[in-house]
């Protein structure tokens, strides 16, 4: 795939999942979007793209968001302003896309097999689940009903999983390593199996993680996924 073919479809998939009309999107370098999903959390989320930036706020923060706005078109950084004085940065998302001309297949080490989970595998994906730490699970969020489901095995037991959720024609790819056999290249085993999914049903790849997993960082960069929307996410402090 073109670079631009691929730039093109990114913002497309965001247009539709922002809904906001294409055209319209391409055209603006700047959205401010109320997002009832954060209603009552005093939060806002800023993506940055290559061209253009979005703000989704929680529409209790409206008069903040826009007043700021409105300075910050009658003075420069009046938006950085306001959210280096009165919001909390609490996480940073890196939101990377594959381009399929530079899928290149990874195979598990020696003793372990990658293979589709399904409902059969149910106590051994709890299993690997209870070996997980909370903040493994959000980062990585896979569940076996996701649209697919790929394990790595040692023996009997599951030790990494990647799923794949679907956003229209994005599918998300999630990864988790069982702390005990991180570096081991499972990572990139299992995700390399999502992407070549997502490929075959001509979707678009995306995989997040946040800035500061090195882990997640080397995956990324060995399946070949590059970053093109940065995701920050702010709580306000007043």
């Amino acid at each position: 795939m073109r670079e631009e073919d691929l730039k093109k479809a990114i913002e497309e998939a965001w247009a539709k999942r922002l809904q906001v009309p294409v055209d319209r999107f391409v055209s603006k370098e700047r959205f401010l979007i109320a997002d009832e999903a954060k209603k009552g959390k005093g939060e806002i989320s800023h993506l940055s793209f290559e061209k253009r930036t979005v703000i989704l706020y929680d529409p209790k923060l409206e008069t903040v968001v826009k007043s700021a706005i409105e300075e910050e078109d009658r003075e420069k950084l009046a938006l950085e302003k306001l959210l280096h004085e009165s919001f909390s940065l609490w996480k940073k998302t890196s939101i990377k896309y594959l381009n399929p001309s530079n899928y290149v297949p990874y195979d598990p080490p020696m003793d372990f097999v990658v293979r589709r989970l399904n409902q059969g595998d149910r106590t051994a994906f709890y299993r690997f689940r209870n070996h997980c730490t909370r903040e493994d699970l959000a980062e990585g969020f896979v569940e076996l009903d996701h649209v697919v489901v790929f394990g790595a095995f040692y023996e009997e037991e599951i030790v990494a999983v990647s799923s794949i959720i679907e956003w229209d024609s994005i599918a998300d790819i999630g990864i988790i390593t069982m702390p005990d056999f991180r570096e081991l290249g499972l990572g990139k085993a299992i995700g390399s199996r999502a992407s070549e999914w997502a490929i075959v049903n001509k979707k678009l790849i995306q995989y997040r993680h946040d800035v500061l997993n090195y882990g997640s960082l080397k995956v990324s960069r060995a399946l070949g996924f590059r970053e093109y929307i940065l995701e920050q996410e702010y709580t306000y402090i007043g």
